[in-house]
């Protein structure tokens, strides 16, 4: 095959990936019922909103409902809102699961048409990456279903991958093989993408760090001025999208992420009863095409992520180990971290896409070391290696 017809298949795989991935989220923003988290974040995004006025700007920083999560993501349903201008729904007329009443559909479609663009572009990076990856993600249950909801993910999570992709650019070359002089500026971005998906959600970021952080110590060794010139960037980033912090850094900040780690020994969590692995668990079982039944017609490619990733890995640690470190080390923040609802599969669900999809590489690469190995003996013996030749 020729590299034009190679680069032209390659296109033509990421755009299919593109299309099936906005089809199968135009299909689960029309279709899903209000879910838990669209409540508050909405109510907060109309609150944002109605301080988007002349005048009323300085508010916003004052303003402290949800406070445990950045308002990143709700400024941006806030300008949805306002530009729209859907009527507010009747909140308590609203009930998880059940059908969405017709008055508040503009409103949901603003919120989750916010969340399904960038779930749209995860789509797109992964496929950049890897076309089979960009497949597997356009129909992947979770994703699709959380990236179509007015949800805080969506928009952290395309600064996430965004922020691995770039910083793939700028420390390897094509094949995996590291750059000899990694481009600075490329990953400057890269970590001041990361400080705005911790903007957006704080785990996003915090997976996003503990990933690079060791590449970025292999790519500039014995520089530490580097290093601290790329913190700097994260935070600055992170602190100028982050409103709410603004008069008070260190208090509001210290607050805010307390409260995450007192919900982790909440009763809300304590009385769900899952276990540690529960994240292992929810990916094999693919919940959101049981409960929301004919919504995700794809959905059962999530039971077969990790199997294809752990088959992958070795390929995509030696040909793109920024993926590869970036899924072991959400799978263990997955574990490690006592919440386990099933949005936070977001963080590790692109990286796993693009380990699943080296899978075929893998297995190519097993069959033939054992046909080589079958074939060794025979040719030190002088017999064919195949057939009698007759």
């Amino acid at each position: 095959m020729s590299p034009t017809t190679t680069r032209n298949l390659r296109i033509a795989l990421v755009l299919l990936a593109i299309a099936l991935a906005t089809w199968q989220r135009a299909c689960a923003v029309a279709a899903l019922p209000p879910d838990f988290d669209e409540l508050p974040y909405l109510q907060a995004g109309f609150d944002y909103a109605e301080r988007m006025s002349p005048g009323r700007w300085g508010e916003i920083a004052d303003l402290d409902e949800n406070h445990e999560h950045p308002p990143l993501v709700k400024l941006a349903f806030g300008a949805g809102l306002k530009l729209a201008g859907p009527t507010e729904p009747d909140w308590k007329r609203l009930r998880v699961g059940e059908s969405m009443p017709d008055a508040a559909r503009p409103a949901f479609e603003v919120g989750r048409w916010t969340s399904a663009v960038p779930g749209i572009g995860q789509v797109a990076v992964a496929a950049a990456v890897d076309p089979l990856a960009g497949l597997l993600l356009a129909g992947e249950a979770y994703h699709a279903k959380y990236t179509s909801q007015a949800y805080l993910d969506a928009i952290p999570g395309l600064l996430f991958v965004l922020a691995l992709f770039v910083f793939e650019r700028g420390t390897r070359v094509a094949g995996g093989a590291r750059r000899p002089v990694p481009d600075l500026r490329l990953v400057v971005v890269a970590f001041a993408l990361l400080g705005a998906a911790a903007a957006g959600k704080y785990p996003f970021g915090a997976v996003g760090v503990l990933a690079l952080t060791p590449l970025t110590i292999l790519a500039f060794p014995r520089r530490p001025l580097v290093w601290l010139a790329l913190a700097g960037a994260a935070m600055v980033t992170f602190f100028a999208l982050d409103p709410y912090l603004w008069p008070d850094p260190v208090g509001r900040l210290g607050e805010s992420i307390g409260f995450h780690f007192a919900y982790g020994q909440s009763e809300d969590v304590a009385s769900a009863g899952l276990p540690w692995y529960q994240q292992i668990v929810a990916l094999f079982r693919s919940g959101p095409t049981r409960w929301h039944p004919g919504v995700f017609p794809a959905g059962r490619v999530t039971a077969a992520l990790l199997p294809l990733a752990l088959i992958g890995m070795p390929i995509a640690a030696s040909r793109r180990p920024v993926w590869a470190v970036s899924t072991a080390v959400g799978l263990a923040f997955l574990l490690v971290w006592p919440v386990k609802w099933p949005q936070y599969l977001l963080l590790v669900i692109v990286p796993l896409a693009i380990c699943a999809a080296h899978a075929p590489a893998a297995v190519v690469a097993l069959v033939r070391r054992l046909r080589g190995r079958a074939a060794g003996p025979r040719a030190s013996t002088g017999e064919p290696a195949s057939g009698s030749g007759g």
